[in-house]
């Protein structure tokens, strides 16, 4: 699986929103912009994702839809709060499926942590969140970075690098 990329696309208190259910206009037809290490576990990041924009529960769909099958289903995603609009719902409806979403308190890594499942094995990917309003060149720089074996530069610190270019 070397460079493996995707081109098709708690908090104390819980608060009860309904889930957001995938109604068939938001299946897309746009590429999934995510990149992969070869080796998931290895580096400070397993990869990176630039969504098209700041809505969570839209760019979580997508994300869910199109994610490699390989790697096991979505479950559980938790977010940087800062990366994202307001967001209260705490999970997202995809087809027969739930995946739970919550966020990192005071959290500024432009991160994301996936929990995969699958019938062999669990795993959490973390990933680069390419702000969705960058010009072409520096996103793909961003997520080069992020995917580079042994890297352990954190998001911020890749994003920084390559706001410069």
């Amino acid at each position: 699986m070397p460079g493996l990329r995707s081109d098709s696309r708690p908090t104390a208190a819980r608060r009860t929103a309904a889930p957001l259910a995938a109604p068939a206009a938001l299946s897309l037809v746009r590429p999934l912009r995510l990149r992969l290490c070869s080796e998931i576990g290895r580096g400070s990041l397993d990869g990176a994702w630039w969504p098209y924009g700041r809505d969570l529960a839209i760019e979580v769909l997508d994300l869910v839809q199109h994610f490699p099958p390989m790697l096991g289903r979505l479950s559980r995603i938790v977010y940087s709060a800062p990366d994202w609009r307001l967001n209260r719902r705490r999970r997202i409806q995809v087809d027969e499926e739930f995946v739970s979403i919550g966020s990192s308190p005071r959290d500024d890594a432009h991160m994301v942590m996936l929990r995969t499942m699958s019938p062999r094995v669990s795993r959490v990917l973390h990933l680069l969140v390419v702000p969705p309003e960058w010009d072409e060149r520096a996103a793909r720089h961003a997520m080069r970075a992020a995917v580079s074996p042994g890297s352990t530069a954190s998001g911020a610190a890749i994003l920084d690098a390559s706001r410069d270019r």
